[in-house]
């Protein structure tokens, strides 16, 4: 399994266990935080603001696109289906940090927000 398969899964396991019971904002943040520490802090940041609006708007759900997030910004999306509404969420998060992150990740992403009609 590939580092970022395995981030990724680890990620995907410690949401889980959040959104199975009460979560505090700051748990989301210390996941993220342990699961990404290649991710600039900033974008780190903007994605937790976004995973702590998705566990709060559906919490079954958000552990799954949170972590698809995350693939997509180590470069290997997982193919979890993800909405228009995602995709555009995606685009701006990583046209926001585009200045801190690797160039080819900024590529791969926007290649695949096109990909996927969120441009």
């Amino acid at each position: 399994m590939k580092p970022e398969q395995k981030a990724v899964n680890e990620l995907l396991g410690q949401l889980a266990k959040l959104a199975s019971r009460e979560w505090e904002a700051d748990e989301i943040a210390r996941c993220l935080d342990r699961a990404l520490p290649a991710i600039p802090h900033s974008v780190r940041q903007a994605l937790t603001g976004i995973a702590i609006q998705k566990f709060e708007e559906n919490t079954g759900r958000a552990p799954s696109i949170i972590a698809s997030f995350a693939s997509i910004l180590l470069g290997d999306y997982d193919e979890t289906p993800l909405t228009l509404s995602e995709w555009r969420e995606i685009r701006d998060l990583v046209a926001d940090g585009a200045d801190e992150l690797d160039m080819d990740i900024v590529t791969y992403a926007m290649s695949l927000v096109m990909d996927y009609g969120a441009f």
